[in-house]
């Protein structure tokens, strides 16, 4: 069953076309991968999706509600969360405190309640307890207590995971979330995204460049250049399209 339904969506940035009658389904429970080259829309419906940017064209359907008439700070009360290609905590803030600000998403805690942690001592608690939660699963627990400045990069990235989890999403969208990641990390992030999509009953939305990574965790892949769909499908059938190959990929020696 698609929990998020992109139907014909456009978009235009003066005469540029930024996306072109794009339509894709993601189905429940599943990692779909929106790749593409540099200029290809990827960004640009991650945007559309999470309401930063208005689509000329087009519907999209997400868990039955029709999300383009959903202003965006209610996006995340349907279910929807997203992290982005920089890394955005609060250095000075511990890593337990930076994932309790991401309840404030969904209202669970206010944000400026969240960061002095005035009041409402009960819900504050609970707020806490599933932070708490989420650190041990995502193997952070130790470091709940930590200032976020000064840590690992990698590190950063499961912190900033943490945070979208505490919104409790239905769909998680990853906007290139192996930038600046070393090859061994890479590795561990994509362990990681396929642990959170098990444990969590996640369904995710994941733009990224590397490859090696998008194959080993997609479970569908939509292909993008120049704002339109040009493939998709699982991976096997994307790594040897030769549209894909020629337009993104790179043509074989």
């Amino acid at each position: 069953m698609a929990l998020l339904t992109v139907n014909n969506v456009g978009v235009r940035f003066g005469g540029v076309v930024a996306l072109d009658d794009l339509s894709f389904e993601v189905q429940q429970g599943t990692i779909c991968a929106l790749i593409g080259p540099n200029g290809a829309g990827k960004t640009t419906l991650f945007n559309v999706l999470s309401r930063l940017y208005r689509a000329d064209t087009g519907s999209v359907d997400f868990d039955g509600h029709d999300l383009l008439s959903v202003p965006a700070h209610r996006i995340a009360h349907l279910g929807l969360a997203r992290t982005f290609q920089n890394v955005a905590l609060f250095p000075a803030l511990t890593v337990l405190e930076n994932v309790c600000t991401g309840a404030q998403a969904i209202g669970e805690l206010g944000f400026t309640r969240a960061m002095l942690r005035i009041g409402a001592a009960r819900d504050e608690r609970a707020v806490r307890q599933r932070a708490l939660d989420l650190l041990e699963r995502l193997d952070l627990a130790q470091l709940a207590h930590r200032p976020v400045g000064g840590l690992p990069f990698g590190t950063l990235k499961r912190i900033e995971f943490a945070r979208a989890l505490a919104a409790e999403p239905k769909l998680l969208m990853l906007d290139e979330p192996a930038n600046g990641l070393t090859h061994n990390e890479v590795d561990e992030l994509g362990a990681t995204i396929r642990s959170i999509r098990d444990q969590f009953g996640l369904t995710m939305l994941l733009v990224e460049h590397h490859m090696a990574m998008v194959m080993a965790i997609s479970d569908h892949i939509v292909v993008l250049d120049f704002g339109r769909k040009i493939a998709e499908g699982p991976p096997e059938a994307i790594r040897n399209d030769p549209v894909v190959i020629e337009a993104y990929l790179g043509a074989p020696a």
